[in-house]
């Protein structure tokens, strides 16, 4: 993640997981993606498991490792060994302090989450503002789920939106309106997942139902807010053609909505959950052909939506 210059604000802070530049797929233009820890939901295709907590966790990267042993004297709890000349964290034990990364040269021990205040990220956005105002960019607030800390949020659009900068915000839409309302003056555009239509089978996949993130969307709709709906594309738990059917139908309901975005599955998370020390929930699942993909861009098109497959 890109570091923070001058000095620390001690006001409230959140932590960033890190701060993505001029990415292409979040909205108009080139965007600065800012990636807060911290969701509701707990998808079982998750590709960023370190962005589901709100505290700071350790990740261990195995071949950086060049084993000189710093990391487990500077371990206050003894929780770090090696074994077989790999670094062994006992996650029971561990209090994710983040003294071992301090001596780790190699960054094969890495604390997620920095914090950084309002201040901070603003800070930050205004070093690409140029790139913004030449390609119709600007910012997305992320997650993990971005929505969870309200007023922080509330002052960081605001403190954007007072810098003339685009504000997106990518969210799960499962937080309560009384979160998302304030926001409206200040925010473009919402990324708004909508992972299944059955409610029961939602709470399967993610943990919660869907009855809050459908309402929410049909409420940003009557008060005429742009959504752009993604829908990733996950091998038999959402991708029966009755369920895409469904959501296009949902989505075509709504008003104010710009797009239909298909993201299929990828393993780009694999490494993630290796790193946490964490089993891999969907390795059995296989890739989406492009034909299939194309097959689903095609019935979603049918709907009268403008549908793009974000690689």
């Amino acid at each position: 993640m890109t570091g923070v210059s001058g000095p620390r604000n001690t006001r409230a802070r959140r932590l960033v997981l890190s701060i993505g530049r001029m990415t292409i797929h979040n909205g108009p233009g080139l965007r600065n993606v800012v990636y807060f820890k911290g969701c509701p939901l707990r998808c079982r295709w998750c590709s960023t498991p370190e962005s589901q907590n709100l505290a700071p966790e350790l990740a261990v990267y195995q071949t950086r490792c060049i084993q000189c042993n710093q990391c487990v004297s500077a371990c206050p709890l003894h929780a770090i060994s090696l074994i077989d000349k790999l670094v062994n964290v006992d996650r029971a034990v561990c209090n994710n302090c983040g003294k071992c990364t301090e001596v780790c040269n190699a960054e094969a021990l890495r604390l997620l989450g920095q914090a950084m205040t309002v201040e901070d990220l603003v800070a930050e956005a205004k070093k690409d503002v140029p790139f913004y105002r030449r390609s119709g960019g600007g910012v997305v607030i992320s997650g993990g789920e971005p929505l969870l800390k309200p007023e922080y949020t509330l002052r960081l659009v605001k403190a954007l939106a007072d810098e003339s900068m685009s504000v997106g915000i990518d969210t799960s839409g499962y937080v309560p309106w009384a979160t998302i309302e304030p926001l409206l003056p200040y925010v473009d555009f919402f990324l708004w997942d909508i992972k299944h239509m059955d409610p029961e089978r939602h709470r399967q996949l993610t943990g919660v139902d869907n009855d809050l993130i459908l309402a929410n969307a049909r409420s940003l709709s009557r008060k005429g807010a742009h959504l752009y709906v993604r829908f990733p594309v996950i091998p038999g738990c959402n991708d029966s053609v009755d369920n895409i059917r469904a959501t296009c139908a949902f989505t075509a309901s709504l008003s104010s909505v710009l797009g239909f975005d298909l993201i299929p599955l990828h393993h780009l998370g694999k490494a993630r959950y290796e790193s946490l020390d964490r089993v891999y929930p969907i390795a059995e699942l296989h890739l989406i052909p492009d034909s299939e993909m194309q097959d689903m861009k095609r019935i979603v098109e049918s709907y009268g939506l403008k549908c793009s497959i974000q690689a």
